[in-house]
């Protein structure tokens, strides 16, 4: 019943969108979010220009494909950036600053976390799922673990595994760190532990998407990472329902 009413809030969004609609409709999370000028206008979208809003939010899940060969434009060299990674990984332009606070910030706590993996284009998550399909004997169950291609958040190039070493991040200082400030640089962690029956896919603690610092605060007072009737991708299609 629970994940029903959530749905309906998505469908709620989206009547929201060219109608006048019950603001009791919607999650309380979502009240603020959208600026309008005085002739109806969206000026902003939890603080994002929304044309901005539209790309970033853009779905990424296992059900919902990106555009075939979706590639951002404004890809930069996270290292060149002045950004802690491993190897030459590439991020958005548009997170740079904030992947760079969070970075600097941890390692003022005294936790090691850095660009791991950013950006993958298609082509590559192409790659990266034989990669799985080897290991695990099946692609049903390679998806559990890695995003077939044209679904990988990576490809979005504002996702980050904070790490290259999964294991031993998994249970880390550096997990609980990401876990309880992520959003205070406008990611979100989508893969938990209560998001498995929703996503997909099993917990990935490394795996953070920057969403903007206004929409990742709202979503982690309402308690995003322990919901157990939705996930963060529905909350984000809340959002781009509301975009119309």
């Amino acid at each position: 019943m629970r994940r029903r009413a959530f749905l309906g809030a998505v469908a709620a969004a989206a009547a929201w969108s060219t109608t006048v609609h019950a603001q009791s409709d919607l999650p309380a999370w979502t009240s603020g979010g959208l600026a309008r000028d005085s002739g109806g206008t969206l000026l902003s979208v939890f603080g994002l220009d929304p044309e901005l809003a539209a790309d970033v939010l853009r779905p990424a899940t296992r059900d919902v494909a990106l555009p075939d060969g979706y590639a951002p434009a404004d890809l930069v060299s996270a290292t060149g950036a002045g950004v802690a990674s491993a190897g030459a990984q590439l991020i958005r332009s548009v997170i740079v600053d904030d992947t760079y606070a969070l970075v600097q910030a941890a390692q003022a706590d005294g936790v090691d976390v850095y660009v791991g993996s950013g950006y993958r284009s298609q082509s590559f998550q192409v790659t990266v799922f034989a990669a799985q399909v080897a290991r695990w004997g099946s692609a049903e169950l390679a998806n559990r673990y890695s995003a077939e291609p044209g679904h990988s958040q990576h490809q979005l190039g504002t996702t980050i595994d904070f790490t290259d070493n999964f294991r031993a991040f998994r249970d880390s200082a550096a997990a609980a760190w990401l876990q309880a400030h992520a959003h205070e640089f406008g990611f979100l962690l989508p893969y938990t532990q209560t998001s498995q029956e929703f996503t997909g896919y099993v917990p990935e603690p490394w795996h953070a998407r920057w969403v903007g610092r206004q929409l990742a605060g709202a979503l982690q007072t309402a308690g995003y990472q322990t919901w157990t009737d939705s996930c963060a991708d529905d909350a984000l299609a809340v959002v781009t329902r509301l975009l119309g």
